[in-house]
Protein backbone atom coordinates (compact mmCIF):
# COMPACT_ATOMS: atom_id res chain seq x y z
CA UNK A 1 0.00 0.00 0.00
CA UNK A 2 1.42 3.36 -1.05
CA UNK A 3 -0.71 5.89 0.80
CA UNK A 4 -0.05 9.58 1.41
CA UNK A 5 1.50 9.03 4.86
CA UNK A 6 4.12 6.62 3.52
CA UNK A 7 4.88 8.93 0.62
CA UNK A 8 5.60 11.82 2.99
CA UNK A 9 7.77 9.63 5.23
CA UNK A 10 9.79 8.31 2.28
CA UNK A 11 10.16 11.76 0.77
CA UNK A 12 11.39 13.25 4.04
CA UNK A 13 13.76 10.39 4.75
CA UNK A 14 15.09 10.39 1.19
CA UNK A 15 15.83 14.10 1.20
CA UNK A 16 17.39 14.08 4.69
CA UNK A 17 19.60 11.03 4.15
CA UNK A 18 20.45 12.06 0.60
CA UNK A 19 21.52 15.52 1.74
CA UNK A 20 23.50 13.94 4.60
CA UNK A 21 25.57 11.95 2.08
CA UNK A 22 25.74 14.67 -0.58
CA UNK A 23 26.92 17.47 1.72
CA UNK A 24 30.49 16.14 2.25
CA UNK A 25 30.89 15.60 -1.51
CA UNK A 26 30.44 19.33 -2.14
CA UNK A 27 33.81 20.19 -0.57
CA UNK A 28 36.75 20.58 -2.94
CA UNK A 29 40.42 19.74 -2.32
CA UNK A 30 41.06 22.97 -0.42
CA UNK A 31 38.09 22.27 1.90
CA UNK A 32 35.92 25.04 0.44
CA UNK A 33 32.22 24.38 0.05
CA UNK A 34 30.99 24.56 -3.55
CA UNK A 35 27.32 25.68 -3.49
CA UNK A 36 26.83 25.18 -7.22
CA UNK A 37 28.00 21.56 -7.14
CA UNK A 38 25.89 20.92 -4.04
CA UNK A 39 22.81 22.36 -5.79
CA UNK A 40 23.44 20.14 -8.82
CA UNK A 41 23.74 17.02 -6.67
CA UNK A 42 20.63 17.98 -4.70
CA UNK A 43 18.68 18.53 -7.94
CA UNK A 44 19.81 15.11 -9.16
CA UNK A 45 18.68 13.56 -5.87
CA UNK A 46 15.26 15.21 -6.17
CA UNK A 47 14.96 14.04 -9.78
CA UNK A 48 15.68 10.45 -8.74
CA UNK A 49 13.15 10.65 -5.91
CA UNK A 50 10.54 12.10 -8.29
CA UNK A 51 11.05 9.31 -10.82
CA UNK A 52 10.81 6.69 -8.09
CA UNK A 53 7.60 8.27 -6.78
CA UNK A 54 6.16 8.18 -10.31
CA UNK A 55 7.06 4.52 -10.77
CA UNK A 56 5.67 3.41 -7.41
CA UNK A 57 2.51 5.53 -7.63
CA UNK A 58 1.30 4.20 -10.99
CA UNK A 59 -1.88 2.21 -10.97
CA UNK A 60 -1.46 -1.29 -12.33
Amino acid sequence: MWDRKRQIIWLGAGVVFGTFFIYPLAYDESQRFDWQYFAQLEALLLLIITVMFYIYSRKK
